[in-house]
C-alpha cells in the first residue's frame, strides 16, 4: 500500500500534469492528443489519490501498515493526548531507534471512536531520524460530541522496515468549560452545569419514566449506561452538539450511549419531550444495531415517538385515513433510508411512521416485539426480521395496517405514562426517556449533509482523512474534485472523437 512519500509523489505528479496542460495549450503546435495524454495523466493522479487514502473501503486503509512488533529495534515513550475542547486533540509520541544506522522514517496514528469498528489514520507532523517527537493534530470542532471517547495507538516505522505498535490508551472529549455535577440511578447518568439542583434530578426523573414504560409495556431494558448531558444556555450548547448536515433539536443522541439536551425556559416542555424521543431512539439503537445493515428508519422513529407519549392529532388521523383509502400513503420501504426532505412529504412520513409503530403496539403482543427487534440484532433483512418477530412480511404487515386506518378502525390514545401491558416486564425502577427529533439523532463522526452523502460511498473512510487537511469543507472539495474528473474524462472523449472525425476528413 502507498505511503505518504507515494502520495506526495502523486500529488507533484499531478501540478506537473496541470502545469504540462497549460505550457502545451499555449503552444500553437500543440496537438489535442498531447493535451489528452496530458488530461489522461492528471486523472489517474487523482484516482489514485481518492483509492489510496485512508481507510477506503476496496484497498482497506491507503497508509495501513501491517501491525509488528521489533521492541528490540524500536522504542517508544507511552502516547499522549492532550484535548482542546472546542478546537483540536493533540497526539503526540517520542520514539527512538536502538541502531543510528536505521532511522525511523515513519509515524502513523491509528483512532477509532467510541463503538465504531472503523480504524481512521492520521499522519503527524515530525523529522525523520534516530529519535523522533511527532505531532498530529485532529480538529474535532463539529465532529465529535462532549463525551466522546477516543481509542488510539501509533505504529512506527524504520528505514529497514522494522515497525512497532504502540498500545491502544484512550482519551475521552470532554467539555472541560464548565463543572459539571452528576446524579445517578440504575443505568442513567445525569450531567448538568447549572446551579439549579432541580436540572439534574429533573431530566433523570424524565429518563427513568421513559425506561420505566420501555420496560412494563415491551419488556425492554437497556444493555448499556446511558448518559445525560444537559446545557442550560442555547450558545453552549449548539456550540457542543452543533455538527455539518444536521438540524440542531432540543435533544440529540450520539451512538448509543450519550444523549444530549438544551434544557432552559420557556422551552422545557418541548426539552423533555425530545429527551423521551432521544432515550427510545437510544434503546431503540441497543437492541437491534448490528454490523450488517441498520433496521428501517420509519420503526426508529415510530418506536421513539411512541414511547415518547406523541400520538397522531385527529386532524391528522383523517388525513391519513383520507390517504389509504385513496392509495396516497408513501410506501414504508420508501421510508427504510432517511426521511423524505420536503415538508409536506415529510411530515407525512413522521405519522406514517408513528402510526404504523402504534397499529404495532396495539396488534402484537410484546414478546413478539421484542423478538423482532432480537432478529434486527441478528443481522436479518426487514422481511426477515418482521416474519421471525411478528409473523408477517413487511408488505403483509403493512396491508394490515392501511387496512386499519382505510376502515378508521379506533386506536388506543397513547401516553407517555401509560398502563403496563400483558407479557411485559415488571419494573426494576430504574428507566430513562430519550428525546430527540424525529429525524433522528446526531452519529459518527464521519456524517455530512445527506445531499453529499454519496461522497462517502465513492471515496470510502479516505473521507476521514482528507478531512484532517481540508476540515468541515471536505465533502465539498471532493464533491469538486469528482465532478473535475467527470468532466475531464467528458471533455477527452468528446475531444477524441471529434479529433477522430477531423483526421478521417482530412485524410479522405
Amino acid at each position: 500500500m502507498p505511503t505518504m512519500a507515494h502520495i506526495q509523489y502523486l500529488l507533484r505528479a499531478m501540478c506537473a500534469s496541470i502545469g504540462g496542460i497549460l505550457l502545451e495549450r499555449r503552444s500553437v503546435s500543440c496537438s489535442w492528443n498531447a493535451f489528452a495524454s496530458q488530461i489522461y495523466r492528471m486523472i489517474s493522479v487523482l484516482a489514485l489519490i481518492a483509492l489510496y487514502g485512508p481507510g477506503n473501503d476496496y484497498f482497506g486503509y491507503g497508509f495501513g501498515v501491517p501491525v509488528a512488533h521489533a521492541d528490540s529495534v524500536v522504542d517508544s515513550d507511552p502516547a499522549l493526548a492532550e484535548v482542546d475542547f472546542g478546537n483540536e486533540i493533540r497526539f503526540l509520541v517520542r520514539a527512538r531507534s536502538v541502531r543510528a544506522d536505521d532511522p525511523l522514517t515513519s509515524v502513523l496514528l491509528l483512532y477509532r471512536v467510541d463503538e465504531s469498528a472503523v480504524q481512521n489514520t492520521g499522519v503527524p507532523s515530525f523529522q525523520p531520524g534516530a529519535v523522533v517527537s511527532a505531532l498530529y493534530r485532529w480538529r474535532v470542532s463539529g465532529v465529535l460530541l462532549p463525551g466522546a471517547e477516543v481509542r488510539y495507538q501509533f505504529q512506527i516505522e524504520t528505514k529497514s522496515g522494522a515497525k512497532i505498535t504502540t498500545p491502544e490508551q484512550s482519551v475521552t472529549y470532554n467539555d472541560t468549560r464548565f463543572d459539571w455535577r452528576e446524579v445517578k440511578s440504575g443505568k442513567v447518568t445525569a450531567h448538568w452545569h447549572s446551579t439549579d439542583a432541580n436540572t439534574g434530578q429533573t431530566i433523570l426523573d424524565e429518563a427513568t419514566k421513559t425506561l420505566r414504560r420501555m420496560e412494563q409495556e415491551f419488556g425492554l431494558v437497556p444493555d448499556r449506561p446511558i448518559s445525560l448531558y444537559a446545557y442550560v444556555r442555547a450558545p453552549d450548547y449548539a456550540s457542543a452538539v452543533a455538527t455539518s448536515g444536521r438540524s440542531l433539536e432540543y435533544a440529540v443522541g450520539a451512538g448509543m450511549a450519550r444523549v444530549y439536551v438544551l434544557y432552559a425556559e420557556p422551552n422545557t416542555t418541548e426539552a423533555l419531550l425530545a429527551l423521551r424521543r432521544e432515550i427510545a431512539r437510544t434503546v431503540f439503537d441497543q437492541k437491534t444495531t448490528n454490523p450488517f445493515s441498520p433496521p428501517p428508519r420509519w420503526l426508529s422513529v415510530g418506536f421513539s415517538r411512541y414511547v415518547a407519549g406523541e400520538d397522531v392529532p385527529a386532524e391528522n388521523q383523517k388525513v391519513l385515513t383520507d390517504f389509504a383509502q385513496n392509495n396516497r400513503l408513501l410506501a414504508l420501504k420508501t421510508l427504510a433510508g432517511n426521511m423524505p426532505t420536503a415538508d409536506r412529504e415529510r411530515a407525512l412520513a413522521l405519522e406514517e411512521s408513528l402510526s404504523a409503530f402504534k397499529y404495532m403496539a396495539g396488534a402484537y403482543p410484546p414478546e413478539k416485539i421484542r423478538a423482532m427487534f432480537d432478529a434486527f440484532k441478528e443481522g436479518n433483512t426487514v422481511d426477515d426480521a418482521l416474519k421471525k418477530g411478528l409473523g408477517n412480511t413487511l408488505d403483509q404487515f403493512e396491508t394490515k395496517w392501511k387496512n386499519s386506518l382505510r376502515l378508521g378502525l379506533p386506536q388506543k390514545p397513547n401516553t407517555a405514562n401509560p398502563t403496563p401491558r400483558a407479557g411485559g416486564a415488571p419494573p426494576s425502577g430504574s428507566a430513562a426517556p430519550r428525546a430527540g427529533s424525529g429525524t433522528g439523532s446526531a452519529t459518527s463522526t464521519s456524517a455530512g449533509p445527506e445531499s453529499l452523502a454519496f461522497v462517502d460511498l465513492v471515496f470510502g473512510q479516505s473521507v476521514d482523512f482528507w478531512k484532517s487537511l481540508f476540515g468541515e469543507k471536505t465533502r465539498h472539495v471532493l464533491l469538486g474534485a469528482l465532478v473535475f474528473i467527470v468532466a475531464a474524462v467528458g471533455a477527452v472523449v468528446i475531444g477524441s472523437v471529434a479529433g477522430a472525425i477531423r483526421q478521417t476528413r482530412d485524410e479522405g
